[in-house]
């Protein structure tokens, strides 16, 4: 576990801050320009043009003033003060605006007695030209009269606070102190008894513990005397089976008309990689069209290939294929095709299996099929036999990719840890999980067949990886949900550069399956996380997370519970009633405070409880215990200068991410923003390094800020919209969530008509955006050597 603070903010009442469409924009809008040119993302801005311009300049003056700052444009932006209360700054890099002008009103022509406020006193009235001692002075003109300016709406919204745990799965691989005997648990609260447990003798004579997370009391056993004290335990439930790295990896390639689409490359780049013939003779022919070309061209003959996106395609599984023998050879490598119909081909050494027709759409046929089909044989023994099918494949049809893709994670999971890596140009049109519909419902079915998917490879212990091509729509908001709940990656990428994203995602191992995390709380607080089932305002959350690599990381925010709160109720006879949230009416008054106060108060240290569950590389079913306490301080300012900018920077990240692939822009957008000043106060306080840890902040998150912005701003102009709608999301009817028990499905989905409608707006290259930053990590937001470890979210 990683605490965004040293400390534990304690709060009676959470503060709040109005947040106006303005703040949201510019802060989009700096963003942007700061993502815009990656080398210079640690500079100041200044920024030039209106929203929607993309003009910067950079220099180094700083960017946090003693208490003001003025932003100027050449769109009309009015200066804006960080304090509205005080007066704003006009600095040297704009010309000072002149003050208003006021046009003076017309005299009344009808009586000369009287002059109008703006008029200067004229001659002829002869109450100014009295002279003499004690004679009345001339009185000042009447100030110019302004018109009140209007307060531009705003919403008051929670302000962020550090309350946020990371909790990262990089060290499952290395058990710690590993322990023989089983947990003792809380008979209330499930706690586990630790290092951090005390115990107490009744007047009975009998040792009982007294839960530091629900205060209740337990009988203390032989096995608590001689616990072990350290805070890190792992308990073995059952034994694995041991053995090598025997894994499956099911390639799942599209062999859709569309594949033959083609690309020039530079002459020699594929000259030595293997073709199909069919392949042989396209880009033979292609080579003799250009040849005639350049008969009739002056200048250099040009050297160049045209390749498709399968011969692309065979060439990089060939190249992996020839690296796992060579590195990997236990590792079992099956193939599944995918056109009009699916083809099993598995590891080559059996005649492939054709699944077609009515069978595309029977869902248990297909994952029993798929649970019956025998596991590749190790790529040590099949290779050659293997990249002969490969380079077998030809193009064309139509795209059954829900089908295939049921039956590929069927496959691997008869070996728990395997990865399916699902290659596709095209959007699925056949069979089940068909998403080229227009309707809703159907719609709605195809991306709960998804949902179910994404689950059942989740449970089965398979990672589920998406390439889809650039310059297509594959849904990748539907299939990325997939890969998403599996621990897979989801990417956009060039044909050309198959081949490294194949091995980006092989070279990333499983560490663990069937991972669950479960955080316990003190009984003081609570969690805020929407997607905490254990119900509102619980004090235990469970995360069913499956599958875990070395990046994998989730993050917790909870608050702070304030004890029930007294109502005090008079009536029209002088009377006083107290009224308790149970609406249990007292008869005699109870003089009480009815302030609420925090259920934490008056205690020193918090302690906070993680246990995961998981099954680790040999088979071993296993529970980590982690557990630790930390100070309390009511101090907001205390806390965020002691706060952990990279654990909030991957909240922010996950949580805004979380958001935009369910529609709700914003209040994706808000929430981002509350951390992002956060941030900017926590480092107003640091000096020039807050300035470096501030920029670096924004710079990070900068992508999903810009296009949040832009995909908010687009659904707000669609037909349909509220003219003069605020910048949150209008809901149209209440979420139902979806639970899923095992493999079963038991409810609908959590979204609104409105928000369903954004959701399938959302473009490939948004969602790629989306699901990347959904998988943020905090080393994202942390400096190395002057960078960030930013990698590729492009």
């Amino acid at each position: 576990m990683e605490f965004a603070s040293t400390h534990v903010y304690n709060y009676d009442e959470s503060d709040e801050e109005e947040i106006t469409e303005t703040d949201l924009d510019l802060s989009s809008h700096y963003q942007a320009l700061r993502s815009a040119k990656a080398s210079d993302a640690y500079m100041p801005l200044q920024i030039r043009g209106g929203v929607g311009q993309s003009e910067a300049t950079y220099d180094h003056t700083p960017l946090f003033k003693p208490s003001r700052d003025v932003i100027y444009d050449n769109a009309g932006f009015q200066p804006t003060s960080r304090n509205r209360h005080e007066e704003a700054i006009y600095d040297n890099r704009m010309p000072e605006l002149p003050p208003p002008r006021v046009k003076a009103k017309a005299q009344n022509k009808d009586s000369g007695d009287y002059a109008s406020a703006y008029d200067t006193p004229r001659q002829a009235n002869p109450y100014y030209y009295i002279h003499g001692e004690g004679a009345p002075q001339e009185p000042p003109p009447l100030p110019p009269m302004r018109k009140p300016v209007k307060k531009e709406p705003s919403k008051k919204h929670r302000r962020a606070d550090t309350n946020v745990i990371a909790v990262k799965f990089d060290t499952l691989v290395s058990s710690s102190h590993q322990h023989a005997g089983s947990p003792i648990f809380c008979c209330n609260c499930d706690a586990a008894f630790s290092s951090v447990s005390q115990t107490n003798t009744e007047v009975s004579g009998s040792q009982m513990w007294k839960c530091e997370f629900c205060d209740r009391e337990n009988p203390v056993t032989a096995t608590m005397q001689n616990f072990p004290q350290e805070n890190d335990l792992t308990f073995t439930i059952q034994p694995g089976s041991g053995g090598g790295d025997d894994t499956a990896v099911i390639f799942m390639v599209d062999i859709s008309g569309s594949m033959s689409v083609t690309t020039a490359v530079p002459g020699g780049t594929f000259k030595d990689q293997r073709l199909n013939d069919e392949g042989t003779a396209l880009s033979a022919y292609r080579e003799q069209l250009a040849e005639q070309e350049d008969r009739y061209t002056a200048g250099p003959k040009r050297e160049y290939s045209y390749i498709s996106r399968l011969q692309a395609m065979q060439s990089a599984i060939d190249q992996q294929l020839s690296k796992m023998e060579r590195t990997l050879g236990n590792k079992r490598v099956g193939i599944v095709a995918f056109n009009d119909s699916v083809t099993v081909i598995g590891d080559g050494s059996q005649d492939p299996v054709p699944l077609e027709g009515a069978g595309l759409t029977d869902e248990q046929s297909i994952i029993s099929l798929g649970k019956i089909f025998p596991l590749p044989a190790p790529i040590s023994e099949v290779r050659r036999c293997l990249s002969d099918k490969v380079f077998s494949l030809t193009e064309g049809g139509q795209t059954a990719l829900g089908p295939a893709l049921m039956l590929s994670v069927a496959m691997a999971s008869q070996k728990p840890g395997s990865k399916v890596i699902v290659c596709t140009d095209g959007l699925a049109n056949v069979g089940l999980g068909k998403l080229d519909v227009t309707d809703d419902e159907h719609y709605d079915k195809a991306s709960e067949f998804y949902e179910y998917v994404g689950h059942y490879a989740r449970d089965s212990g398979t990672c589920v990886s998406v390439l889809t091509m650039e310059g297509e729509d594959c849904r990748v908001i539907e299939l990325g949900n997939v890969a998403d709940k599996t621990g897979g990656q989801v990417n956009v990428v060039d044909p050309m550069k198959l081949n490294e994203e194949f091995a980006n995602i092989l070279d990333d191992p499983i560490l663990a399956t069937n991972v669950s995390a479960k955080l316990v709380l003190h009984k003081g607080l609570y969690f805020r996380d929407d997607e905490n089932m254990a119900g509102e305002h619980a004090s235990q959350a469970t995360r069913n997370i499956g599958i875990v690599t070395k990046d994998s990381e989730t993050t917790f925010e909870f608050g702070v519970r304030t004890k029930p709160v007294r109502e005090v109720i008079y009536d029209n006879f002088g009377g006083l009633t107290i009224t308790h949230k149970d609406d249990e009416v007292k008869e005699e008054p109870v003089y009480d405070s009815i302030n609420p106060k925090s259920m934490i108060e008056g205690m020193e240290r918090l302690p906070f409880q993680l246990q995961i569950y998981f099954t680790g590389r040999d088979g071993a079913q296993n529970l980590r215990v982690i557990t630790m306490d930390r100070p309390i301080t009511k101090d907001r300012h205390f806390a965020e200068q002691n706060a952990n900018v990279a654990v909030l920077g991957a909240h922010a990240a996950q949580s805004a991410a979380k958001l935009a692939v369910e529609g709700l822009y914003g209040e994706a957008r808000i929430n981002a923003l509350v951390t992002q000043k956060l941030v900017e106060r926590h480092a107003q306080h640091q000096g020039d390094e807050g300035e470096d840890v501030y920029q670096s902040f924004v710079a990070t998150l900068a992508p999903i800020q810009s296009e949040l912005y832009r995909a908010h701003t687009s659904a707000r102009r669609q037909p349909g919209a509220r003219p003069g709608a605020g910048f949150e999301d209008e809901e149209d009817e209440p979420a139902e969530y979806t639970f899923f028990i095992g493999n079963q499905k038991s409810a609908k989905r959590g979204l609104s008509k409105k928000a369903k409608k954004r959701r399938q707006k959302i473009t490939d290259k948004q969602a790629n955006l989306f699901y990347k930053m959904k998988n943020a990590t905090s080393n994202m937001f942390q400096k190395h050597k002057g960078q960030m470890k930013m990698g590729n979210i492009n």
